[in-house]
């Protein structure tokens, strides 16, 4: 009897490590003099939760994207056919630098500002894309589990790292 209630008490933490275990997991990292605190996210457990959210936080109201959609689609697309590692932007201000490129089918966005503040952000073209499928055009809003679905579709490795004086934010993708 003993062992049949020690299996039932650790069924839904066999579940949920189940779950874990083939999840995407974010991780969000924050360091400065005060505090460092790590945070990992499995992507699982935030859609799963998401589906019991309230209906006023399934959906993000952004009418204003609609409009600009059909090009996002060819924007992407356009995005693809340009090769790795090609500039696509560069703005130099003074001392404040910043680079848009392509890299491993992936938007690169690198700042590096005067005082010593660092930006690098990598958005993956299939995350981009699956953004645009998750907006509804009838309702004019994203659903927030296709959202979540679309960060699933970014591959391991940083997606921002912020480096300003001795702060420091890591958002990457494990």
């Amino acid at each position: 009897m003993l062992i049949k209630l020690a299996a039932l008490t650790m069924l839904p933490v066999a579940l949920v490590g189940g779950v874990v275990a083939n999840s995407s997991i974010m991780i969000v990292e924050v360091d400065n003099p005060d505090v460092h605190i790590v945070i990992p996210v499995p992507l699982s457990l935030v859609q799963v939760a998401a589906a019991f959210a309230p209906d006023e936080a399934k959906y993000v109201q952004v009418e204003e994207i609609g409009e600009f959609l059909p090009y996002l689609d060819r924007f992407i697309d356009e995005l693809r056919a340009v090769p790795d590692d090609v500039m696509l932007v560069e703005v130099i201000d003074h001392s404040d630098h910043v680079r848009v490129f392509l890299e491993d089918d992936m938007l690169r966005v690198r700042v590096d500002e005067q005082h010593g503040t660092q930006v690098n952000v990598r958005v993956p073209l299939a995350s981009v894309a699956a953004m645009v499928d998750a907006y509804d055009t009838e309702t004019g809003t994203l659903r927030t589990t296709r959202l979540i679905g679309a960060l699933r579709a970014a591959p391991s490795g940083d997606l921002v790292h912020v480096v300003d004086g001795d702060e420091e934010v890591h958002i990457r993708m494990w």
